[in-house]
């Protein structure tokens, strides 16, 4: 078993590839690759709210249906990704957790602006 796959063990990730880590630029994305992404990094916002015990204060159910939550779950998961690449400086998961702190600061502004519950979606309130 190579250190790559112990962590994904570890992580509770296991089937999982920690490929290089790619930016996803979902406005130019096409509709079915936009889906195909969509349903990888619902995974991935999965296990982040399992692993850090997040509400829906902070990542709502509904999180896909808003831009804005999309967008910065997105760049949070490309970041968490390289820091767990084979040539990851022994510093960067402490950065990911620094950044993790603002990140989930914003998540919370926004879905408080949103006003979605954990059993209501309010899109009348509009997007982020």
């Amino acid at each position: 078993m190579t250190n790559r796959d112990e962590l994904l063990k570890a992580l509770d990730l296991a089937g999982t590839t920690l490929d290089d880590p790619s930016v996803i630029c979902w406005r130019d994305l096409e509709p079915s690759i936009a889906a195909d992404e969509l349903e990888h990094l619902t995974d991935w916002v999965n296990w982040i709210n399992q692993r850090y015990r997040l509400d829906h204060k902070v990542v709502p159910p509904c999180w896909a249906q808003h831009g804005c939550l999309v967008e910065e779950l997105s760049a949070l998961h490309t970041y968490w990704q390289a820091c767990y690449l084979e040539d990851a400086s022994p510093a960067d998961p402490v950065g990911f957790h620094r950044d993790l702190d603002l990140a989930l600061r914003r998540l919370r502004d926004w879905s408080s602006r949103l006003g979605c519950s954990r059993i209501a979606h309010r899109s009348e309130f509009g997007d982020c």
